[in-house]
């Protein structure tokens, strides 16, 4: 009787440990990037704002309210009507260290469409004055329009979005007139201190 009782608990011991379940284990939440990847050839990529105190304003239009009629172009055998103008723009905040702007204008609307390239703004620019794009200091970019430099918005519908883009550089670029825009935007990732954007609204056709 012992020895059968002497069994009987050997196997009540090994049945338990076999039987023990493995701990539970949860999967980890997955976790934000800290960094920001911007494809050089993307016109829908910015770099972040390093600053958080870098804006851009203009005495022509509210940051989400319409552009006004001058910045429009005049082209497409009349879709749009206006004097191709650039609106003006102030800056504020701008960071230590700041040796140069770029500034560019996008059509969010239309496939990213490029309207602006402008690199090597001065640093100590306090902004860009309304209709001076043909005199402003630097160099005119390539875009998707059919004349070089600023070239207004042209709508062919309603609710166009134009985003405009202001980078702070710590150098110039040194790049020359009619740069592709990914060689462009690849220089610019290269030597953002902060970037500040402001939007402006456009419908069309013109009637």
């Amino acid at each position: 009787m012992k020895r059968i009782l002497a069994l009987t608990a050997a196997v009540l011991i090994l049945t338990g440990c076999t039987g023990t379940s493995a701990p539970e284990t949860t999967m980890a939440e997955p976790t934000e990037p800290t960094g920001v990847a911007t494809s050089s050839a993307d016109p829908s990529a910015t770099a972040p704002d390093a600053t958080g105190g870098f804006a851009v304003s203009s005495p022509d239009f509210a940051d989400g309210e319409d552009l006004p009629d001058s910045a429009t172009a005049s082209a497409f055998g009349g879709q749009c009507t206006g004097d191709n103008t650039n609106p003006g723009f102030e800056f504020a905040g701008v960071p230590d260290g700041t040796a140069a702007f770029a500034i560019t204008m996008i059509d969010r609307s239309a496939s990213n469409f490029v309207h602006w390239v402008h690199g090597d703004i001065p640093g100590d620019a306090a902004g860009i004055e309304s209709g001076g794009s043909a005199d402003l200091a630097g160099f005119e970019g390539e875009t998707m329009a059919p004349e070089a430099g600023y070239f207004g918005p042209c709508p062919p519908g309603p609710d166009h979005r134009y985003e405009f883009t202001v980078y702070a550089l710590d150098a110039p670029l040194g790049l020359a007139d009619g740069v592709g825009f990914a060689e462009f935007k690849s220089a610019v990732d290269d030597h953002t201190l902060a970037v500040a954007t402001i939007t402006g609204m456009r419908s069309g056709p013109a009637t």
